[in-house]
């Protein structure tokens, strides 16, 4: 019996850690924002490479057991001050490693402020019986608005009841500035359903750190169809012009979904407004297609 109740409690462990990363993932991976907080390429995935690996499948959420897939798309935000919109072309790729980890590789063509950037991002993710630890970094080639390289640190930890939660630091070297984030979550899930809200601290150049909030809502299908909203409002830091990082009071809607048109094919897609202060106001889009491998 006591065997018994011991392996219904470890799947429901499974089962608790599976559904937070499937929705940290999904949710995180399309965020849009322009603020550097939800430009976090952490998502919740990363990790500590010297770990032992897990050698049992039931130790860890399925998503580490799951089909690796490439996706590839395309951005444009449309701007209040009659300035170019911004675009960008990206090609996502993740592969999970089963008992050995996550890996999610990011490169990305962005145009903004009639600049070009090309970046490159990873994330690293490890799991361990009470939760995920997560590992990420970037590099950018001659930024001019994007982060010159970065470098964070995180945990995904699960509490009784379907609760989590998170833990983030990072740091992010810009041209005309360093920028650290903390971060501090928490999340509910209850069977297709997952509601997350996390608090931000951020410092610029070791200045007076700036508060900002971030509300998550998703829902899952049992055919892994989703759908989210996310609402952030804050003093949040921002490149608001080429070499100008500064912070401002910001507030950031969007939808999000995932759609399987077939077992391997699914098209994703998310739409945003944002308000920078007083610098503009931008209405923006994303469209890709995923292909399981």
């Amino acid at each position: 019996m006591m065997k018994l109740l011991r392996n219904k409690e470890r799947l429901n462990l499974q089962k608790c850690l599976a559904y937070f990363a499937q929705a940290g993932v999904a949710l995180c991976g399309l965020l849009y924002s322009n603020n550097a907080l939800s430009l976090e390429t952490t998502t919740g995935e990363m990790n500590s490479a010297t770990a032992p690996a897990v050698s049992s499948a039931l130790t860890r959420p399925s998503i580490f057991d799951s089909s690796p897939y490439v996706e590839a798309g395309y951005t444009e935000d449309r701007l209040t001050n009659s300035a170019p919109s911004w675009k960008s072309q990206y090609i996502n790729l993740f592969m999970p490693l089963k008992a050995y980890g996550l890996l999610n590789v990011r490169i990305e063509n962005v145009d903004r402020f009639l600049l070009t950037d090309q970046a490159i991002s990873f994330s690293y993710a490890y799991p361990f019986a009470l939760g995920v630890i997560n590992l990420d970094g970037g590099y950018t080639a001659n930024a001019e608005f994007l982060a010159k390289n970065s470098v964070g640190l995180g945990w995904n930890g699960n509490l009784p009841d379907g609760f989590g939660y998170t833990l983030g630091a990072a740091q992010r070297n810009y041209s005309d500035a360093l920028l650290n984030i903390y971060s501090l979550g928490v999340e509910k899930n209850a069977g297709q359903f997952r509601i997350a809200y996390t608090a931000y601290i951020s410092t610029i150049d070791n200045s007076q750190g700036e508060f900002a909030g971030r509300v998550q809502a998703q829902w899952i299908s049992r055919k892994d169809n989703r759908l989210g909203l996310t609402y952030a409002e804050g003093k949040e830091p921002s490149v608001v012009s080429a070499g100008n990082l500064t912070t401002i009071q910001t507030q950031y809607l969007q939808l999000d979904g995932l759609y399987r048109v077939t077992k391997t094919t699914a098209v994703t897609a998310a739409f945003w407004h944002s308000k920078e202060g007083n610098y503009y106001q931008r209405n923006g889009g994303q469209l890709g297609l995923r292909i399981s491998l």
